[in-house]
């Protein structure tokens, strides 16, 4: 069976209220003090008498002549008895009544308040002006380590309290004897040397006159709430310590969108202060583009109630950002706010896109590689299909790289390949795709989109191989034999099919040098 706790306030409003009824019991146990009452005691007293006494005298033989008149006296006594009985005695068997019902409930209030205050597991104790202990229950007895209250009772209780709290609990209990009320937390060293954490809350107890007669405390252990504070607050401040210290920026998101916390990294970064930034709008410090994006993920997070991750470009300085957005729930176990964790990632997207231009690019002559020039090409071929523009493709070859690595060495072999990606790369425009797809292999895409056209650009690349000749040193002559492949987007082929096709007509164009 559950216990029920009774909070302070109650037991405190419980005492005074058995309080004033003893003082009405009180009053109306004196139904027999004022000159009325002793008035009726003493008119019933005579009545008494005056029937013993004429009942006497009219037996006395001396007497006897008197007799009838006595007993007549007697008979008129004993008429006008039910009307003194109606008028005195049975209100007197009233009052009689309510007294012994009084006496009942008095005494059924004072078990029924000996009980709650046995029975609380807060300490309840009433206390002299000079500190003297007149009464206190089991649970204060646990407290300051008492076996019994004859062992503290008539005693001070200010040696009990600690030495760095004892002057104000004296002021406290001055402020209450002068009726007014107090609360005060103070430590307590037990009996037995033991340390405990109490909060009292004091109020006078008064007598009939309203005479303040004693302190009534009501004192409750917080020490484990004490501990539990401190390590509440040791782990906020680690977790501010934390945030704060990070080099990431880290803020709290409503449902309205606004601020509701930020730490000085993000602060700094934004240029205001923590004042001017909590309980401001997301909106009132990034674009509307921007803004449209992040409401959407912290919409997400309130709807699944799970953490997301979204890559974000700052406008303000275009550097990239990668938010961690967790949920931040309340005692009902609803979301209430949005955690943000905001890392700079630009470095990192720096150090993408390096590597994503190494994967597609030749090391050696800085043209794409054969990875980057299928997956281009690819979207090119797609796109030209998709327009039903066909496009012209050139398959080069350097002539005689094996003669240069072998009469010159490789440094020179190398150096060829470098001279003839630059004839290439002057011949054709910035927006063709250049690629070095195999050792000695070069293909250009797009070179033209029409016969006339293709042979003037063929012609281009002859003349830009003798001006380099002419100007070069190199202990060797540069030579390119190249071939057309169509791509026609009404028959469309593989890049492969493309490639092929051109490497045929190269070599044709290679074997009528060697017989020139």
């Amino acid at each position: 069976m559950r216990g029920r706790k009774i909070k302070t306030r109650p037991i405190e409003e419980q005492i005074n209220t058995s309080q004033r009824e003893a003082r009405s019991a009180r009053a109306s146990l004196k139904v027999f003090d004022g000159p009325l009452q002793q008035m009726i005691i003493i008119i019933v007293a005579i009545f008494f008498a005056e029937v013993i006494v004429t009942f006497f005298l009219a037996n006395l033989p001396t007497l006897s002549i008197y007799k009838s008149a006595l007993l007549d006296s007697l008979l008129l006594i004993i008429m006008t008895s039910p009307i003194l009985y109606f008028i005195m005695l049975r209100p007197l068997r009233l009052h009689f009544n309510e007294f012994k019902r009084v006496e009942k409930t008095l005494r059924e209030n004072e078990n029924f308040l000996q009980t709650i205050v046995e029975t609380v597991p807060e300490c309840i104790k009433l206390v002299s002006s000079d500190g003297t202990l007149f009464t206190m229950n089991r649970a204060g007895l646990a407290m300051i380590e008492a076996d019994s209250l004859e062992q503290v009772k008539g005693k001070s209780i200010y040696p009990l309290v600690n030495s760095g709290h004892r002057e104000a609990f004296r002021r406290l209990t001055k402020e209450v004897f002068q009726g007014k009320t107090g609360i005060l937390e103070f430590e307590v060293v037990g009996i037995k040397g033991g340390h405990l954490l109490l909060e009292t809350h004091a109020v006078p107890l008064r007598n009939d006159n309203g005479e303040v007669v004693s302190l009534l405390g009501v004192t409750r252990s917080i020490t484990e709430r004490k501990r539990a504070e401190k390590a509440l607050l040791e782990s906020e401040e680690k977790f501010r310590s934390l945030v704060e210290s990070t080099d990431d920026s880290i803020y709290l998101i409503d449902r309205n969108y606004k601020y509701l916390y930020i730490n000085k990294k993000h602060a700094t970064r934004m240029g205001f202060s923590e004042d001017e930034y909590v309980g401001r709008a997301y909106s009132e410090f990034h674009a509307s583009e921007e803004t449209k994006d992040f409401i959407g993920v912290v919409d997400k997070v309130f709807e699944t109630g799970g953490s997301t991750q979204h890559e974000h470009k700052s406008s303000r300085d275009g550097r990239y950002f990668l938010l961690t957005l967790s949920p931040v729930k309340g005692a009902d176990k609803r979301i209430v706010a949005v955690t943000v964790i905001s890392k700079n990632i630009t470095e990192l997207k720096g150090m993408e896109e390096k590597l994503r231009t190494l994967s597609v690019t030749d090391e050696l002559t800085g043209l794409y590689n054969r990875r980057g020039f299928f997956t281009l090409v690819e979207q090119m071929l797609k796109l030209s299909k998709r327009q039903k523009r066909g496009v012209f493709m050139l398959y080069a070859d350097l002539d005689n790289l094996k003669g240069i690595n072998d009469t010159f060495g490789h440094q020179d072999g190398d150096l060829a390949l470098i001279d003839t990606a630059n004839v290439l790369k002057a011949t054709y425009r910035e927006s063709d795709i250049i690629a070095r797809i195999g050792g000695d292999e070069f293909v250009v895409v797009p070179v033209g989109s029409s016969g006339d056209h293709i042979e003037r650009i063929t012609a281009r690349l002859q003349g830009n191989l003798v001006v380099f000749g002419a100007k070069s040193n190199r202990s060797y002559k540069l030579s390119i034999s190249s071939g057309i492949a169509y791509y026609n987007p009404e028959s469309p082929c593989s890049i492969d099919e493309l490639i092929i096709q051109a490497e045929k007509l190269m070599y044709e164009q290679k074997r009528h040098k060697k017989k020139s």
